[in-house]
């Protein structure tokens, strides 16, 4: 599966290096690149030339210019597509979509697309349900608003009015929730949902 969203995490020295890639960023120009929300983890970094590849601590980095045995080097001058491209492919790369994921005694396996209850009773998923909760997992029961959701899970632009995400949610607590109108594990918040 390709990833719908790509957090970029941006190090650069120079305030204009950093507001150059932000903007770029936070504006949807960059495909599927996108800045980290508040308390997310970046999937892969860019080092600009005046940032330090140390500043990464491990994550994996396309550095813009220099030397790098750690990281994807580009040299300057460098087209904003190759490094778009180089962004995306590093994350996909290293990102383990398949692995499994727990909480709360819950068990997703990606990979075989089903998920299992406290009671280890095994729940056949969709794609759409084993990304969407893949996404929730991956926020160790931190809220994600709907936009947000909408967005990494299918890709839509911010604003669109939609209601693809409740219908998801709505069919996803059918199947794994024993009372669906009062959810003990898939919970609806005040902008979106988490995992108890």
């Amino acid at each position: 599966m390709l990833l719908t969203r790509i957090p970029v995490r941006i190090f650069a020295n120079d305030p204009h290096e950093m507001a150059a890639f932000s903007d770029i960023l936070a504006s949807g120009q960059a495909g599927n690149l996108t800045l980290p929300e508040p308390q997310e983890q970046a999937l892969v970094a860019l080092i600009c030339p005046s940032g330090q590849l140390e500043d990464a601590a491990g994550l994996p980095a396309v550095s813009l210019g220099g030397v790098a045995e750690t990281a994807h080097v580009l040299p300057l001058p460098a087209r904003l597509h190759d490094i778009f491209d180089a962004l995306e492919t590093i994350a996909q790369e290293t990102t383990n979509l398949s692995g499994p994921r727990a909480h709360g005694g819950w068990v997703l396996d990606y990979g075989r697309l089903t998920l299992r209850d406290p009671d280890g009773q095994a729940i056949s998923l969709t794609d759409t349900e084993a990304r969407l909760l893949a996404m929730l997992f991956d926020a160790g029961g931190v809220e994600l608003d709907k936009e947000a959701l909408l967005q990494r899970v299918w890709g839509y632009r911010p604003g669109l009015d939609t209601h693809t995400l409740e219908t998801h949610i709505y069919r996803l607590r059918q199947k794994i929730e024993p009372n669906p109108t009062s959810p003990r594990f898939l919970m609806t918040t005040e902008a979106g949902y988490r995992l108890a």
